[in-house]
């Protein structure tokens, strides 16, 4: 029985097995996760299983629509309103038997460390920065090697991140983060309900007090979340509010333009890669520079990102001891905290110091903090908090 089933292996893969250095025992053993199973995710997902990478993790929070179809191909009409990450993996299983598919409806932020600890590789296939950020940490943090690739119409990019090698997502993330969303991440989240209503009025949106209050339960505070607001948050709410959001999220967020054949092109090249990656250089170097997409011009370009030793999130003077950061005694945590997201582009940042959760009103000065000390910076797009390093500083 074992030899009809190596036999039936071996017949499978025989055109891959062909090819010089392939090592298909490597790619039976190992483990991906794919984070976002929309364009992108789904040729990735169906090009490793299809190869017979032995366990695939797929994670989405999102589930599918009729404009999905046109660029999704492991989704058809029958499975509109259904969670992406669970259709993908048993359309997966039909594809290639001998392979295992595990599927996450859910906020890939929500999920065990241990779902990540097997993995070789996490391919990133989202389209929003706030999650790709906290992934990015997230494959520093644990060592894995982070695959991102995006796409915008005829455009397309992907970057290769290998801890302690090569430049991170955060590395030049001044110069790569599309301005709107620097912005919206720099500004501290407005602190009230009311805050939410005046900030969409601004935008000619009307909603009332309550219904700011649901959206705030759920950590929906600005227009930028309710952009971004995903189907396993959207499904927290009743009816009625989960509609009116949906109908704020069509006035504040023009669709992104997306194309299939951009979207095979680029998961095409970032599957060569994984398989790369997987085979520990056996078929070659892996890409170290961002590599970009112009449909339009028909072009492939190579930009040289330098590893930052002071970065943030990947750098090593960073991660072997903590950044020193200027604390003023007479200002606020509410003051510190808006310091804190315009320095480091995070909108939601909270402090933690010795045993304490901090409040906005407190103010420094009572908490008597001494220089060398360290806080930590929770926030939704770090995997682990941020350490900081007090340094008081003279008014």
């Amino acid at each position: 029985m074992a030899d009809e089933h190596e036999k039936e292996i071996m017949e499978r893969y025989d055109r891959q097995l062909r090819v010089a250095g392939w090592n298909q025992e490597k790619l039976m053993k190992a483990t991906v996760v794919v984070v976002g199973v929309g364009a992108i995710g789904c040729e990735v997902a169906k090009n490793l299983a299809l190869m017979g990478v032995g366990r695939l993790i797929l994670v989405d929070n999102d589930v599918i629509e009729l404009s999905n179809l046109s660029r999704q191909m492991l989704f058809t009409d029958e499975d509109i309103g259904r969670p992406k990450a669970i259709v993908a993996a048993e359309k997966l299983k039909k594809m290639n038997p001998w392979i295992k598919v595990e599927a996450y409806f859910e906020d890939v932020r929500e999920l065990d460390q241990s779902v990540f600890e097997e993995a070789k590789v996490i391919a990133s296939c989202l389209d929003n920065w706030p999650v790709r950020r906290w992934l990015n940490s997230l494959a520093i943090e644990l060592n894995k090697v982070l695959v991102d690739s995006s796409m915008d119409g005829f455009y397309a990019n992907v970057q290769i991140v290998i801890p302690g090698k090569t430049a991170c997502l955060e590395c030049h993330g001044d110069e790569l983060i599309p301005k709107e969303i620097q912005l919206a991440e720099c500004t501290l989240r407005r602190r009230t309900p009311k805050d939410l209503v005046e900030e969409l009025k601004e935008n000619g949106i009307k909603i009332d007090v309550k219904t700011a209050e649901k959206l705030f339960e759920l950590n929906i505070k600005t227009a930028y979340d309710i952009k971004y607001a995903q189907a396993d948050i959207l499904e927290k709410l009743d009816k009625k509010t989960r509609k009116k959001v949906q109908e704020l999220q069509e006035k504040l967020k023009p669709k992104m333009p997306a194309l299939q054949c951009v979207a095979a092109l680029i998961s095409g090249i970032a599957s060569t890669e994984i398989i790369k990656i997987l085979h520990d250089g056996e078929l070659g170097e892996v890409i170290k520079d961002l590599l970009v997409y112009d449909g339009l011009s028909n072009r492939f370009s190579l930009v040289h990102l330098e590893r930052r030793e002071d970065c943030f999130v990947c750098g090593d003077a960073v991660r072997e001891e903590a950044i020193s950061f200027p604390v003023k005694l007479n200002e606020t945590v509410l003051d510190l905290k808006k310091r804190i997201a315009e320095k480091f582009s995070i909108p939601d940042p909270e402090l933690l110091y010795k045993r304490w959760r901090l409040s906005d009103e407190q103010k420094l000065a009572d908490l008597r903090p001494q220089t060398g000390e360290v806080i930590y910076i929770d926030t939704s797009r770090r995997f682990m908090p941020l350490p900081l390093k007090i340094e008081i500083v003279e008014e």
